[in-house]
Order: C-alpha cells, then sequence, then structure tokens
C-alpha cells in the first residue's frame, strides 16, 4: 500500500494522519510505503492532451530525467492501493496534489491503468475546506478508475493541537480507513472491471466512404 503525502513538510500534520492510516493497514497484514511529493519534484502538465490527445500517455508524460513523476507514477501503478493525503491551502488541495492529478491524465487517457485500484484520502486543514479538497481529489481520481474504500475519506482539523494524537475521533476514522482499504485492496484483487474507449477515440473522422449510422 502506498500513501502520498502532498504537503511540503513530511513531518507535519498531513504526513501525521497518513502515517496513522499506513500503520492500521501494517496492522492488518498489508506492506506500506510513504511516498513525499516534495521529494520528488516533477513540472507542471504539458498539455499534451490538447494538442493531441493520442499522445497523451505515460511514456510520453515524462518530460526528461530530471522529472520525478516517472519515479512517482511507478509507485503508483505498482501499489495495490493508494492513500492520497493533502494539506488545506485557501479550501483547496495542495498544489503538489493538484499537479499530481493533472500530471496523472496520463494514466488514464489511453487506458485506465489504475482501474479498480481502492483509495482513501486525506485532508488536514487549519480551519475549514478539508470537505472541498475531498471533493477536489475524489472527483478526477474516481474517473481514472480509483474505487473509494467505506470510510476512506477522513479529514482533521488541526485548531491549535500539539499533535493529531490529541484528537481520539480522528485516530479511529484513520484506524477504520486503513483496514477498509486493505480488505478491500484483498478483495478486489484480479478482478476484471469494464472500461470504455478513451473518449478522444470516439472524435476520430470517420473514413471516407464509410457508413454513417
Amino acid at each position: 500500500m502506498l500513501g502520498v503525502n502532498a504537503s511540503a513538510r513530511t513531518d507535519g500534520f498531513t504526513a501525521e494522519l497518513l502515517d496513522e492510516v499506513l500503520e492500521a493497514a501494517r496492522r492488518k497484514g498489508a506492506e506500506t510505503e510513504r511516498l513525499d511529493l516534495v521529494k520528488h519534484p516533477f513540472p507542471l502538465c504539458a498539455g499534451n492532451y490538447s494538442l493531441d490527445p493520442a499522445s497523451c500517455g505515460p511514456e510520453a508524460c515524462v518530460q526528461g530525467p530530471w522529472d520525478g513523476f516517472g519515479r512517482v507514477a511507478e509507485r503508483i501503478l505498482n501499489a495495490d492501493a493508494v492513500v492520497f493525503a493533502t494539506p488545506v491551502y485557501w479550501f483547496s488541495a495542495s498544489a503538489r496534489m493538484k499537479a499530481l492529478l493533472e500530471r496523472m491524465t496520463s494514466m488514464e487517457n489511453q487506458g485506465l491503468l489504475n482501474l479498480g485500484k481502492p483509495m482513501a484520502l486525506l485532508a488536514v486543514a487549519e480551519e475549514e475546506g478539508a470537505a472541498q479538497a475531498l471533493a477536489q481529489m475524489l472527483l478526477p481520481l474516481s474517473y481514472m478508475g480509483f474505487v473509494l474504500a467505506p470510510l476512506g475519506l477522513v479529514y482533521a482539523h488541526r485548531r491549535g493541537k500539539g499533535t493529531l494524537k490529541e484528537d481520539l475521533e480522528v485516530l479511529e476514522d484513520a484506524r477504520i480507513a486503513g483496514e477498509n482499504l486493505v480488505l478491500m485492496a484483498e478483495r478486489l484483487k484480479g478482478a476484471a472491471f469494464q472500461e470504455p474507449l478513451p473518449s478522444y477515440q470516439y472524435r476520430l473522422p470517420k473514413l471516407p466512404g464509410a457508413a454513417a449510422d
């Protein structure tokens, strides 16, 4: 199981909440890894889809040997389940999380490479906006084929706390999310899900003389 930390800090509240979910998964028997996006910088989406939709794919997306997205994508693709965690900056997911979601277009445009993969989503806010940040992640990831684990949406409000361990309700939510994610991954592994053709293929011009329906 992979945990993706989209905070600028590797020791902040977002990382702490993510670690709680991963620890619950480990106690359930899963092997876990935490990936801090700040350690794997990558440039923003180059908009290949807008230029040529057919060219937007995992191979074309890596913009040179210095592009850390390739390492991030490889870990996401190889994971049986993924926990995406973000701090809330101005009522939104962090810029790192948004950049990751945009680059992940290359992992769904020529086939849903993460189809049926269980996920959990975490957000940590100082004030409000946690629900908005979770929704901003949930919609695109669902379109990419990820499947939300039961009770897999967890948010925490910092509000002057020195540590999240002071919030027993959040700790329980994290435990449940981690355990449910393991259970769901075990049940869905190897399942064959239906997927559509890439959307741009429906817009390809018809060949001359082709019959119209």
